[in-house]
């Protein structure tokens, strides 16, 4: 079936939002929000209405809001757990292409530490071995029902498993490994071409990261991300802790495995 919607969900730091802007620029398809959306000059002025100790936590609060704003219409926010009762509900969801994008949970956690995105941490820089069985508190953005989870570990798994739910429930669906984008390009933009229109015959990709502050190209991220790697770059004990930790059945039906 041709889907008039597109739906991208992927954890922070998993090339969600890199992904969101390739299916923009190749496809033609109404992209559904997944963003804080609010102007920037909006969000600052209303901020500056509150003490300035106070804003932090009504920046988190607005940007919680704006996920219920668009939670019917285009399923809410891009890092959630998908909501699977408003994707079963919801009449456009069978014109709508829901795209999960993953890393491996080992990529995922050296992300994650590196770039937590989470307003209710605090800055400090902890050991990565730290890290790993630190508390991780959570927005009710997150749609995990709870306040914190035991460690960003447990983040991967409960969200990884929402994934799960989602290809058990959409009528269409598709699961991209952001390895797979980095070492097969063209074989995964032919799998969202099943499901919505080429606007070109082939397909243009995005050489600059995305982000700012990353001076980084294609190819540097296609050299970061080998999976050979995970064992030189981490620790064994570390990479045992996480293999202890990581729900085995998740990764398996994500089609990861263990390297150590």
């Amino acid at each position: 079936m041709t889907c008039l919607f597109t739906k991208v969900f992927g954890e922070r730091n998993t090339g969600a939002t890199y992904l969101g802007k390739l299916i923009d620029k190749n496809f033609a398809t109404d992209s559904l929000r997944g963003d804080f959306g609010v102007d920037k000059r909006v969000m600052r002025l209303v901020l500056q209405t509150y003490k300035p100790k106070e804003r932090p936590f009504h920046n988190n609060r607005m940007q919680d809001e704006y996920h219920e704003r668009i939670l019917y219409s285009d399923f809410g926010w891009k890092h959630a757990a998908p909501p699977i009762d408003v994707i079963r509900a919801a009449p456009h969801s069978q014109s709508t292409l829901f795209v999960l994008i993953t890393k491996h949970p080992v990529h995922f956690l050296t992300s994650l530490h590196a770039r937590s995105e989470n307003p209710l941490l605090t800055d400090d820089e902890i050991p990565f071995e730290k890290f790993l069985t630190s508390e991780w508190p959570l927005s009710i953005r997150d749609n995990l029902g709870v306040e914190k989870l035991e460690s960003p570990i447990d983040l991967w798994n409960r969200k990884m498993q929402a994934y799960q739910k989602v290809m058990e429930v959409a009528q269409n669906v598709i699961h991209i490994r952001y390895e797979d984008l980095l070492s097969d390009f063209e074989g995964q933009m032919d799998r969202i071409a099943e499901h919505i229109p080429k606007i070109t015959p082939g397909y243009g990709n995005i050489r600059r990261s995305i982000k700012a502050k990353d001076n980084m190209r294609y190819e540097d991220y296609q050299r970061r991300y080998k999976y050979h790697k995970l064992k030189v770059d981490h620790k064994k004990r570390d990479l045992e802790y996480i293999y202890r930790k990581i729900d085995s059945e998740t990764m398996d039906m994500l089609g990861y495995r263990e390297v150590s």
